[in-house]
């Protein structure tokens, strides 16, 4: 059970059992009657005191050790946990930031598919061997959402270049990963009003943004940003990898796409495909024709300007 919240995930350090001494996820064994999720909640509260909040299946990774031991498990995230963390004799909590992960502390398996987890390439089947600490082969299934993307790019006859890179979930994090520094990086803002208008944002990634005077400019009353679940609800990807391509998953129509004008008229944009594990270029026209073309044809604005 992964609690991922402002930009941190929850871990341990398991003190006893199988791993004892590694980095983990609060986890453990089903008891009878019990479902996964019922069950990686109540270790969670067992081990950490925390309850997550909604859990969410994101795949299964089946486990054989050359001595014949083997273990089928769910993995699962929660957006929020209600409690106060604190350590038990099975576990000493830890909240880690999203880019600072230690996997050299857990089990080799974890930094081949977390990851694919993090960045939203879920669901996931994952099968590995491992002669003691030892991983010693594996193959992982993970549905890629970028698919449908690249083949309506593909379509359109839209030229993209894409780069992999880890996951990222900040500017920053962005930065200090990035390959391509020509053209405009974007950032992105996906806000909702009081009657549940929702605006998908896309400028420049330094660009300051006044959500009073954008929602003026917007008419749109007070702006806030939207929920995980909203988002995921709406745009179809997770926190960290919002991105203007995600207007595809709109079919209802129900997000406005608005894009700065310097990104629309750019020659060279960079956004991710829909998960933070790579990063798209393309022309700003050609975006605006993506846009228009999956009946999200943008609202464009000089974000340069205060009004």
């Amino acid at each position: 059970m992964f609690v991922i919240q402002r930009g941190q995930v929850l871990l341990i350090r398991k003190l006893r059992g199988l791993g004892a001494g590694k980095i983990n996820a609060p986890g453990g064994r089903l008891e009878p009657g019990e479902t996964a999720a019922d069950a990686a909640v109540r270790e969670a509260m067992e081990e950490v005191g925390v309850r997550p909040l909604a859990p969410r299946h994101r795949g299964e990774l089946r486990f054989q050790f050359v001595d014949g031991y083997a273990l089928h498990c769910h993995v699962f995230t929660a957006d929020a946990c209600e409690g106060e963390v604190r350590p038990s004799d099975e576990a000493i909590p830890m909240w880690t930031p999203l880019h600072a992960i230690p996997f050299s502390e857990m089990w080799a398996d974890d930094a081949l598919w977390l990851p694919l987890v993090l960045s939203g390439r879920t669901p996931l089947d994952g099968r590995f061997i491992f002669d003691g600490e030892r991983m010693v082969d594996h193959v992982i299934e993970a549905r890629d959402p970028a698919q449908a993307l690249f083949e309506r790019l593909g379509a359109l006859g839209i030229e993209t270049e894409t780069v992999e890179h880890p996951p990222v979930f900040t500017v920053e994090e962005a930065k200090r990963h990035r390959v391509d520094a020509r053209g405009h990086h974007v950032k992105n803002l996906f806000l909702r009003n009081k009657k549940g208008a929702m605006w998908l944002v896309t400028t420049t990634e330094d660009r300051p943004i006044d959500l009073k005077r954008l929602a003026a400019r917007l008419g749109a009353g007070h702006l806030s940003f939207g929920s995980a679940e909203r988002l995921r609800e709406h745009l179809g990807v997770e926190p960290g990898s919002v991105t203007p391509f995600a207007a595809l998953h709109d079919e209802a129509h129900n997000v406005t796409s608005v894009l700065d004008q310097e990104i629309a008229g750019g020659e060279r944009v960079h956004c991710h495909p829909l998960t933070n594990d790579r990063t798209t270029a393309i022309a700003g026209a050609d975006l605006v024709r993506f846009l228009s073309s999956v009946g999200h044809a943008p609202q464009i604005l000089d974000l340069t300007r205060d009004s």
